[in-house]
């Protein structure tokens, strides 16, 4: 064969192979996922909180992180103003020791801005519910005080705790001034 005929060749080979390969990469990036995706956990927190009778209840739905951090819920009800932070692990069964204070801070910190929108009108922001979306824990309560102002709690049973809840200091009237 002449040296005419086996370059052509040799390159028309070559781009072959490379056109092969580039063709099944972009296959298999087209196939379906076989994972099974999992719900974001603050969805599952909104579909449990749209079982809440409005009124009293008042709820701002799906913050986004821009908006107030880790506060992805504001409930408002006759308990008063209740930031919630959504976590897909399971809820310790230990609570941490809270002595040092900093889970207090902590708790104060990532509700502030809740806390700054609504003394606005004259109510306070004092709770953050970490609503923790693992394994169910039915033998548990439904909510465990972490520390003054936090409370770890089963989002399986987060409507059934909310309702729970003692009645506050807030009337209606007030209730709806702060969700407004």
């Amino acid at each position: 064969m002449s040296p005419g005929i086996i370059i052509p060749l040799a390159i028309a080979t070559v781009a072959l192979v490379l056109f092969y390969l580039w063709y099944r990469n972009k296959m298999s990036d087209m196939k379906p996922d076989t994972d099974a995706r999992s719900l974001p956990a603050a969805r599952l927190t909104a579909e449990r909180l749209r079982a809440l009778s409005s009124p009293p209840w008042r709820v701002v739905y799906e913050i986004g992180e821009r908006h107030l951090s880790a506060v992805d819920h504001v409930v408002v009800g006759p308990g008063g103003a209740i930031a919630i932070e959504t976590l897909m692990l399971d809820r310790p069964l230990a609570v941490e020791d809270a002595r040092g204070g900093h889970l207090v801070a902590n708790a104060a910190i990532e509700r502030a801005d809740v806390d700054d929108l609504t003394s606005q009108v004259g109510v306070s922001c004092d709770l953050l519910a970490k609503v923790y979306w693992g394994t169910a824990q039915p033998d548990q309560p439904a909510a465990i005080e972490v520390a003054a102002g936090l409370v770890a709690i089963d989002g399986h049973r987060l409507v059934d705790w909310l309702v729970g809840m003692p009645p506050g200091p807030l009337t209606p009237a007030q209730i709806d001034q702060v969700w407004q």
